[in-house]
């Protein structure tokens, strides 16, 4: 009799203390969220526009004269002969283009494009505005094509978080025997898209 009252005994123990751990094993969920925040934009600037001074400008028949402005901001005049004349008159407000970019993504390739040119005009005249040439971050110039995308790297160490495009065009005077440009400014326009 006591043999069965252990054996009893020693099973309600063993069931008590399967009961008890299956309790304590119970499954229990920690609901949790997945964030995450999108910023395509970034924050741009223009602290310089191109600004190719004052200067002298007379068309030819056939030939053409240019002035181009470097990103570096150096000014230069360019005649094809006959008498297509540019020549400068005051540079002191010459000055090459500066787009700054900023909260963009570390590393992250930027792409760039230059478009929407419209050619300075003042009343009917005009100068053709092309041959842009952009400097990244103060490394060589390179020469773009209008409408043509281009791709920089964007670099958070460097300002810190300020990178700079700098920009660089040439004007060229239109057909013309020997016409005078009218004296007055000539304001063109143009877009830099930044996009990833």
């Amino acid at each position: 009799m006591t043999i069965i009252k252990s054996k009893f005994l020693l099973l309600s123990a063993c069931t008590l203390a399967v009961m008890t751990f299956s309790d304590s094993a119970k499954a229990q969920t920690a609901n949790m969220t997945a964030t995450a925040t999108v910023q395509n934009t970034m924050t741009l600037a223009t602290p310089a526009q191109l600004n190719f001074g004052t200067i002298a400008a007379v068309r030819d028949a056939a030939l053409t004269a240019t002035v181009t402005v470097d990103t570096a901001g150096v000014e230069t005049v360019a005649t094809g002969g006959g008498t297509a004349i540019t020549a400068i008159v005051d540079n002191t407000a010459v000055a090459a283009g500066q787009v700054t970019v900023a909260d963009a993504a570390d590393g992250a390739t930027i792409n760039i494009v230059i478009n929407n040119v419209v050619d300075p005009i003042n009343a009917a005249e005009t100068f053709v505005l092309d041959n842009f040439t952009t400097s990244w971050n103060g490394a060589a110039s390179v020469a773009q094509v209008i409408a043509t995308p281009f791709a920089e790297t964007f670099v958070a160490a460097t300002g810190p978080n300020l990178n700079t495009l700098d920009i660089g065009a040439t004007i060229t005077t239109t057909l013309g025997a020997g016409t005078a440009y009218s004296d007055g400014v000539y304001n063109g326009t143009y877009d830099v898209v930044f996009s990833y």
